[in-house]
């Protein structure tokens, strides 16, 4: 009987940790996110064949704190996932795989950017502008954007599960899930008016962007805070 309380106790403060873990995640993604992006849209957002070598450590560091994004989001899926198998141990491997690729895709595209640091040397020891530098140059950004659409999908596909879980355990409030619920789609459309080439005024988008950002934010200050609430799942 003591062993079994002890064991239930581990498993309940594990539980707790995870989640704490997985908030701080949350917030070190959009860090590395934010940073990231400010750090190397002048480069990328700007004549990079010109500036990627002159400025690669800049875009290097840009480069590598987007990167971060990838290596929490993992993080996220792991320290889940013993909290999530309780519930469904098939739905909480679907996720952990939803979020593996979606951190594979930003890790990816990420290092995809770091291609420009070696074609603007070659462009800049040309000394004159060539075509092939040119095509060689938007392939690698369409690359890198193509890939960072794709882990847009698998986002979707893994807060879906991610809110659904949550739902069906109630580890949190029931408020949570249903705000990220709505965000998703809230998402969903304003991918769909993008890809059919639909122009939305900047209010309408931030409408349809800003709630799984905020959402995401509640649920990392909460898992933080709050954690979840062990109760609901039988331990074992």
């Amino acid at each position: 009987m003591f062993t079994f309380q002890k064991r239930k106790v581990t498993r309940q403060w594990t539980i707790t940790n995870n989640a704490k873990i997985a908030g701080a995640s949350f917030l070190i993604s959009y860090l590395g996110l934010i940073l990231g992006g400010f750090v190397a849209a002048p480069i990328l957002e700007g004549d990079y064949l010109a500036l990627a070598y002159p400025q690669r450590m800049q875009l290097g560091l840009g480069m590598l704190l987007e990167s971060i994004n990838g290596i929490a989001v993992i993080c996220i899926a792991v320290m889940l996932y013993p909290i999530f198998k309780q519930y469904d141990e098939g739905i909480a491997l679907i996720y952990l795989a939803f979020m593996s690729v979606e951190a594979f895709l930003s890790i990816l595209g990420s290092t995809k950017a770091i291609a420009l640091i070696e074609l603007s040397e070659a462009y800049i020891d040309a000394g004159s502008v060539g075509e092939h530098f040119v095509t060689l140059g938007e392939i690698i950004i369409a690359d890198r954007h193509w890939h960072m659409e794709m882990l847009t999908v698998f986002f979707l596909l893994g807060a879906f599960l991610f809110y659904f879980i949550l739902y069906r355990t109630e580890l949190v409030p029931w408020y949570i899930p249903l705000w990220g619920f709505i965000a998703v789609v809230g998402v969903i459309i304003f991918n769909a008016f993008i890809y059919t080439g639909i122009g939305l005024m900047l209010a309408v988008n931030l409408i349809l962007v800003l709630p799984i950002i905020g959402n995401e934010f509640f649920v990392a200050i909460w898992l933080i805070i709050k954690g979840v609430d062990p109760s609901t799942i039988a331990l074992e």
